[in-house]
């Protein structure tokens, strides 16, 4: 051990001699390291000095902003029950909630209270809370739900797009505005730290970022929840979802996540159960061919229409969506897929793959039953066949 330390003192000696021998070159004072050490020694202990304020300060800013607003534990999401007495001022809550363990300190949840200017909108009655609640999060709470209706439960499903997700959250009680709902899913800036968020940025013409990125389950929401509060739920659950495994496998398809979901999002819309898995085989042959998707379903999206039956100048529409006009995948995702479209679109039916299958066909769109076929001659006289079927349901449903 004496002779490391004595190797390892000798190279660092070595090491600052060649950098005050490299300095003195520059200052004029040649090989003298004494004098070059003379010189450029206030300079040096003002550099450390300033370098370590600066880190001093940078802890002390980071402690100071989680002590007073931040989560006791962002893991523990035990429910705790908190009631508010009639008549209480911010105080009282605060005082309750540092008790409770809910919060660090109370000066933090009141210098929010009294910036927003809510202070007087606590509301008494109970509340389910948890510690990996911020204290905007639980001021959130306390000042909009009612105690009635503190919780509601909100189902969104596969297939779901962002304005269809924003219409049930806002009749859920959820949101307040679904219009503002919407707007906030353009704002990437506010989610960078979901890694697959900045990247976005980099891609033009998506209707909503967040497209195909807000996965569907079924939530729990506090009502009145802000936009960005359900969102980040959303994309938490997402950032679970999509596991290591799913990474690796894209990256041997030779695909980013943002083309794995945006598949996933087409494949959710044609086809159901076992039939995805097939379904994604035939776009992976489409495109391994450098033939266009030509899915109706990018129409459909990039149009705002459900009709099963397009015309043919409805098929020419000029939308970075529309897989008839442009080849490859289109710009973004269509829909909102679960985790069985992503799946089927990482791990294509091998036998459809093989077996050379580049079309399918909706033959029943109430079960969304497909057939496949090889050859466009086979696909054709299917369609030719179902197109009536296809007409009598869109008569069925409204689409008109």
């Amino acid at each position: 051990m004496k002779q490391f330390w004595e190797a390892f003192c000798g190279r660092v000696r070595l090491i600052v001699r060649t950098i005050l021998l490299w300095i003195g070159k520059r200052i004029g004072t040649g090989r003298n390291t004494k004098e070059t050490w003379r010189r450029i020694r206030p300079i040096t202990i003002g550099f450390i000095s300033l370098l370590l304020t600066v880190v001093v300060f940078a802890s002390a800013v980071s402690y100071t902003l989680n002590h007073f607003f931040g989560p006791m534990n962002k893991r523990d999401k035990t429910p705790v029950l908190f009631t508010i007495s009639t008549g209480a001022s911010m105080s009282d809550v605060a005082q309750k909630l540092k008790n409770q363990g809910l919060i660090h300190t109370t000066f933090g949840i009141k210098l929010l209270a009294d910036f927003s200017s809510v202070t007087s909108r606590i509301q008494s009655g109970e509340y389910v809370l948890d510690r990996s609640m911020s204290a905007q999060d639980i001021l959130d709470v306390i000042t909009r739900p009612t105690a009635s209706s503190r919780v509601v439960t909100a189902t969104l499903i596969e297939g779901m797009t962002l304005e269809e997700y924003a219409q049930t959250l806002q009749t859920g009680g959820v949101i307040d505005s679904a219009d503002s709902f919407l707007y906030e899913c353009r704002n990437i800036q506010a989610y960078t730290d979901f890694y697959f968020i900045p990247p976005l940025s980099e891609i033009n013409n998506l209707r909503y970022a967040m497209e195909g990125y807000l996965f569907p389950d079924t939530y729990e929401f506090y009502v009145g929840s802000s936009n960005q509060t359900v969102i980040k739920k959303l994309l938490k659950q997402l950032d679970t979802v999509y596991i290591a495994q799913y990474t690796e496998q894209a990256e041997k398809l030779g695909m980013t996540m943002h083309q794995v979901l945006t598949l996933a999002s087409i494949i959710e819309k044609e086809g159901r159960g076992e039939d995805m898995a097939k379904i994604s085989a035939v776009f992976h042959n489409r495109l391994a061919r450098g033939m266009r998707l030509e899915t109706d379903v990018t129409v459909q999206y990039a149009l705002g229409v459900k009709r099963l039956v397009l015309t043919a100048e409805e098929l020419k529409a000029d939308s970075p969506y529309n897989t008839y006009v442009n080849e490859g995948l289109p710009v973004g995702p269509i829909c909102n897929p679960g985790k069985s479209a992503i799946r089927a679109a990482l791990y294509p039916d091998e036998e459809i793959q093989k077996g050379g299958y580049l079309y399918f066909t909706l033959t029943d769109p109430y079960t969304g039953e497909v057939a496949f076929s090889k050859t466009y001659e086979e696909h054709l006289a299917l369609k030719n066949k179902y197109q009536s079927v296809w007409a009598a349901y869109d008569k069925a449903q409204g689409n008109g």
